[in-house]
């Protein structure tokens, strides 16, 4: 099996070959795709209404089941029906990075 050396005192830095390579992997900026890593990316904060009346509650979980959705989903897209700006879910779902 081949052994790399490694040398941790080079200056790559001061290489212009290794600025070229850097330059020549570095990614291609992406404006959705920032915007979606953002949102992948971003702290989780918890997001709830109290004393919501009972069958306002009942309703809400009624459509989003009938939708075949989860009440998140349901959530986001009355919010994007009134005008707010958010991507699909799965944009955002940090679970899907």
């Amino acid at each position: 099996m081949a052994k790399v050396s490694v040398n941790l005192d080079d200056d790559l830095d001061g290489d212009d070959s290794a600025r070229k390579l850097k330059e020549l992997s570095a990614p291609l900026p992406s404006v959705s795709k920032a915007k979606s890593s953002a949102l992948k990316d971003a702290p989780r904060v918890q997001f709830s209404f109290t004393n919501v009346p009972k069958p306002i509650k009942e309703a809400f979980a009624t459509e989003a089941q009938k939708r075949g959705v989860t009440q998140k989903e349901l959530l986001y897209e009355c919010l994007r029906a009134g005008g707010i700006n958010i991507p699909d879910t799965a944009e955002i779902d940090g679970r899907r990075r």
